[in-house]
């Protein structure tokens, strides 16, 4: 079976640059959207790549159970426990591991980040047991992208591109990533799914884009844990510093946390395709707007 979606983006790529900025936030059940991606029509396939390409940001509601995201946030919290602050390049046999970038440890990187990320590979054993569930949700937008639905899962790093799983935390404390693009090389949205609320879990900053007139677009008010985002990678988007106000604490569950699908060059690629940092252009701002 043709994936119409294919079509629909070479024909769209060729008729405009990509774009920067968010025109809107639509709402839309997460079910409705899984349907309408899955039906492979090709009219519907050219509205939903039109609205993305020119800048529409989806939240799509109840894509998981609220009680298996918070479930898995305290799982994720006791395995990182157990794991040192590591980093592995993403080579063959790379284990699954924990790395925390603080404030010192972000000046050794081009992009301003602190947070502390759970890295998770699929040809590891599982710990979590989360691949399964998360599969499901990956393969809608993958076939969005135009894909096959399960393209990337049982690649190994050696194979060029692999599926990476991260479960981040914004810590409390003031845990942020500065404006930004991403790569859209190997797949066409970016996907991520809240873990966390604002108002619930932490009082201040959260999950921003940038509109035509350089405005900020605060989506927190729009998000509930188990929703997912998604969106054309190249719009300009962040995390403003998390509760800034109080002291930050490397291990600890308080924050802002996120569940991140990417599909990534692995170290076998020469010129990997990585975010391209806009903080000094674009320095994140202080959320809730207007406080």
């Amino acid at each position: 079976m043709e994936n119409v979606f294919r079509l629909a983006w070479q024909a769209i790529s060729k008729s405009a640059p990509p774009p920067s900025r968010v025109r809107g936030l639509e709402e839309m059940q997460f079910r409705e959207f899984e349907n309408l991606v899955y039906s492979n029509d090709a009219k519907t396939a050219a509205a939903l790549v039109r609205s993305l390409y020119s800048g529409t940001a989806f939240i799509l509601k109840g894509a998981f159970e609220a009680v298996w995201l918070r479930e898995l946030k305290e799982n994720t919290f006791l395995w990182g426990s157990t794991q040192r602050s590591d980093y592995h390049k993403m080579i063959d046999n790379c284990p699954d591991f924990r790395r925390f970038i603080g404030a010192e440890e972000t000046k050794k990187y081009s992009m301003l980040h602190i947070k502390e990320s759970h890295y998770f590979f699929p040809w590891n054993d599982d710990p979590l047991d989360i691949f399964s569930s998360v599969n499901k949700r990956w393969r809608v937008f993958k076939f969005l992208g135009g894909y096959e639905k399960t393209i990337y899962e049982n690649n190994l790093p050696s194979d060029g591109i692999v599926d990476r799983l991260q479960i981040v935390r914004y810590p409390s404390g003031g845990g942020c990533l500065e404006s930004h693009t991403d790569p859209l090389e190997n797949q066409k949205v970016i996907i991520g799914a809240m873990m966390s609320q604002r108002g619930t879990d932490y009082s201040n900053g959260g999950f921003y884009f940038l509109d035509m007139k350089n405005n900020y677009v605060d989506c927190e008010p729009h998000l509930e844990v188990g929703d997912m985002v998604t969106a054309f990678p190249t719009l300009i988007h962040g995390v403003a510093p998390v509760d800034p106000h109080i002291p930050l604490e490397e291990r600890s569950n308080q924050g802002r946390w996120f569940l991140g699908l990417y599909s990534n060059d692995s170290n076998y690629v020469p010129k990997r395709s990585t975010a391209s940092s806009l903080g000094h252009k674009y320095p994140s701002p202080d959320l809730p707007l207007g406080q």
